[in-house]
């Protein structure tokens, strides 16, 4: 810890040395200026309208193509762990879920019990893993944190991750390669995009393989290797003038993922295959937007041990199909605006197995949700003031589910209003504060409201319909300042969080129900700053220190029972992550060296005879990461990149040991 701190105080001192330099600096070069222009980045997440950030009063990370195009990732779950936004739970194989934003989180397995809200395009991604999301297909992912329910209903309390995809560009490009590196990794891809008249189409395809890695402390890992394949493809007609109409298609498909089990228990034989296809149309205007997604989402997993003591494979499927309807209206009136807007979703879940009861009844969940936001601008738009209203109303049902005859289909209704309000003060046209605060809420799911059945181990199931929505309450303040190549945010949030539903065993009932209880209070610190030195002193080379970090000076649970089983800070929250690095580059090559730490937490300790009774530290970890690429002539393009460049043993899930030093070299040809 004390070698990390001491390398973030020599990053942070190198990085911003130049600083009264750039400040005073009057004039850039042509590069820089077009660089400057570039970073302008526009959001749809955090008011579900077109704006630059500057104007949006929550706080707001964006990993923009440039950071994906310089990135070692391979999926959406690799780029929000370079991010450094929170906890992260990665294992083996390709499965990253329960992502954390200001210490709520992501569920690990379902959508609905999630704290924090991934989408894609501005709908629902139908999957908490991100890991099924393929970077090829990522134009850049808008991180909006705090209070976002009034826009977008259930699960926004920590915040929204939104991840915006590829569209067709003017012209017409192409580009096709190969991957090859370490432990057997094997890529092909291919890419296909443009823009001609009234006519836009981006098309993609890749097929990746993996065997076995290897970990510092233990050698290889058996059993961790996977094959997968992806094809993407949108294309969009003008209509008429500032008309536009698109339809969308997402297949991912990974196979043989091994499933190697815990360092204190290795399976050797596990497996699963996994499936996520999405398919949506829009029609937009100016002031108007409609869309319609629909989402297959299939998790098959093998265990290929012995069953009840016969030697067949117990293979389980759980099948998730998220589909949904949106509408918005924008009306203006000179610099004000209000935007009213509709939505529903639902989700059907549905599991089986081939060895008998499934471990959890089919449901169907259904969220009818209206919502209205203002701005008012004053004094020369120096001055945003905001404020929201939402409505939202759920039907929850138990189904009758195949293999668990004693299900009783069940249906309960529930509904939640939310508020919001923020600010925007600009000092200059450099300096701004930031203001907001709101309320967002998780409502209960279908088994936690509905389910009434006895398992096949003979625990009776039973939900409570007179569960409260979890909620919670939040408020951020922030400055902000960026000047030509400098850019600076730092944000204050406090969030208090009640109603939290719990899981647990009723004597009384004999049944295992839910229930609310207190939940947590959360506090801590933003801090993102980057600074291009080269080209801000005149060079003809970007070069671009960076950091983004997230302190917590508070996360607390409140819950009694909680606290008596695990202490009163929160598990599975690192007390702060960070990533500090540097980017550089010029027209015929660019590099860049990023360095991920994360704090220690406090976990459960699943090894027998524990279990998950007992608490441990799991201690913190650096993980560096570089890559280049270099273009000797224009169509063509070579990459390179070290994985944990310094080969440490880390694991971002305790007894799941991450691979060590790994190298990747690709090539490109770009037409």
């Amino acid at each position: 810890m004390k070698r990390f701190s001491s390398f973030v105080i020599t990053f942070l001192f190198l990085a911003f040395s130049h600083l009264p330099f750039a400040l005073t600096l009057s004039a850039v070069p042509v590069f820089a200026e077009q660089k400057t222009a570039s970073l302008e980045e526009i959001l749809v997440t955090a008011t579900k309208v077109e704006e630059p950030k500057k104007d949006v009063p929550a706080s707001v990370q964006i990993i923009t193509r440039e950071d994906i195009k310089n990135s070692t990732a391979k999926d959406a779950g690799d780029l929000i762990s370079e991010a450094s936004i929170g906890h992260v739970h990665k294992y083996p194989g390709v499965l990253t879920s329960r992502i954390g934003l200001r210490g709520l989180t992501t569920d690990l397995f379902s959508d609905l019990k999630s704290r924090v809200l991934v989408l894609i395009n501005g709908h629902r991604a139908g999957t908490v893993n991100l890991a099924k999301i393929p970077v090829e297909d990522i134009e850049r992912i808008e991180i909006v944190k705090g209070p976002a329910s009034v826009l977008y209903g259930s699960s926004a309390m920590g915040g929204v991750i939104n991840i915006i995809t590829k569209e067709g560009k003017e012209g017409f490009h192409g580009s096709i390669g190969g991957e090859v590196g370490s432990w057997d990794y094997r890529k092909g891809f291919a890419e296909l995009n443009g823009k001609k008249g009234l006519f836009d189409f981006y098309l993609t395809a890749s097929r990746s393989s993996m065997g076995d890695y290897e970990s510092r402390d233990y050698g290889k890992i058996q059993n961790t290797g996977y094959d997968d394949e992806t094809v993407s493809a949108r294309f969009g007609y003008k209509l008429f003038d500032r008309h536009h109409m698109s339809i969308g298609f997402q297949h991912w498909r990974g196979w043989g993922i091994g499933s190697p089990g815990a360092r204190y228990s290795p399976d050797p034989d596990n497996y699963s295959d996994k499936w996520r296809d999405g398919f949506d149309i829009e029609y937009k205007t100016e002031d108007f937007n409609g869309k319609y997604y629909l989402l297959k989402d299939r998790d098959e997993s093998h265990d290929g041990g012995m069953t009840y003591g016969i030697g067949n494979s117990d293979i389980s499927l759980t099948k998730t199909d998220t589909q949904g309807v949106s509408l918005q209206k924008t009306f203006a009136l000179d610099d004000h605006r209000i935007i009213i807007g509709g939505q529903w979703d639902r989700i059907e879940v549905e599991s089986s197995r081939n060895t008998g009861a499934p471990y959890n009844p089919n449901s169907r969940y259904d969220s009818y949700g209206i919502f209205a936001e203002g701005r008012i601008s004053l004094f020369d738009k120096k001055l945003l003031l905001s404020a929201g209203l939402r409505y939202d109303y759920f039907e929850n049902r138990v189904l009758s589910t195949p293999g668990i005859p004693s299900v009783k289909p069940r249906k309960e209704d529930l509904d939640n209003v939310t508020v919001r309000g923020g600010l925007v003060y600009k000092l200059t046209d450099n300096f701004s504060f930031k203001g907001n605060i709101g309320t967002a809420f998780r409502a209960p799911a279908p088994d936690e409201l509905a389910t009434d059945y006895v398992s096949s181990w003979g625990t009776r199931y039973l939900g409570n319909p007179n569960l409260k929505p979890e909620k919670s309450t939040s408020y951020d303040a922030g400055i902000e300042y960026s000047k030509d190549l400098f850019k600076s945010c730092l944000t204050f949030f406090h969030t208090d969080f009640k109603d939290k539903i719990l899981s647990y065993y009723d004597s009384t009932l004999s049944a295992q129900t839910f229930k609310n209880v207190d939940g947590a209070a959360l506090q801590g610190i933003e801090v993102s700053l980057s600074y291009d030195v080269g080209l801000a002193s005149g060079l003809n080379v970007s070069i671009e220190p960076f950091t983004n970090i997230t302190y917590h000076t508070k996360y607390s649970s409140k819950d009694d029972l909680e606290i008596s089983k695990y202490g009163k800070t929160l598990l599975y929250t690192p007390k702060w992550t960070g990533a500090f690095g540097i980017k550089a580059g010029q027209e015929k090559w660019d590099a860049m060296l990023i360095a991920n730490y994360t704090g220690d937490e406090r976990v459960q300790d699943w090894a027998p005879p524990s279990n998950g009774e007992n608490v441990v530290k799991k201690g913190d970890f650096t993980v560096v990461n570089l890559k280049g690429s270099y273009r000797p002539i224009k169509n063509l393009e070579i990459t390179a990149s070290v994985e944990n460049l310094f080969d440490r043993a880390y694991e971002y899930v305790l007894s799941y040991p991450m691979p060590g030093r790994t190298f990747v070299t690709g090539v490109r040809w770009i037409f």
